[in-house]
């Protein structure tokens, strides 16, 4: 599960961040996860809470937007939404895919009261 080791980083970027703009406490984080970046949002969620367990951030909410992925058709050049359960082009139903948006995962705010 690769989302701990992503939300442990979250998680000295955040502190990182807080130190540098002086943040006296947080109330929000908000990240966007991309639906073809290989990243499962209810983990994520899951992985915050381990990894805050016992610290600063424990109770700040954390919030993950997921957005949607598109993808080209190799084949036929269709683009469509896509995502790791529907990894097939609905016109041609090819799988020879190029990922066009949605792999990205990106911390969108920190928000203080």
């Amino acid at each position: 599960m690769h989302e701990l080791g992503i939300c442990d980083a979250l998680l000295k970027m955040v502190r990182g961040i807080a130190k540098d703009e002086e943040l006296e406490e947080i109330s929000r984080i908000t990240v966007e996860v991309g639906s073809l970046s290989g990243v499962v949002p209810a983990y994520m969620s899951d992985c915050w809470i381990a990894v805050t367990d016992g610290t600063e951030l424990q109770d700040v909410e954390f919030v993950v937007e997921e957005l949607k992925g598109t993808a080209r058709c190799m084949d036929c050049g269709e683009e469509f939404e896509a995502d790791f359960e529907h990894l097939r082009c609905p016109k041609c139903r090819g799988d020879k895919l190029i990922p066009l948006t949605g792999r990205d995962l990106t911390l969108k705010e920190i928000l203080a009261p």
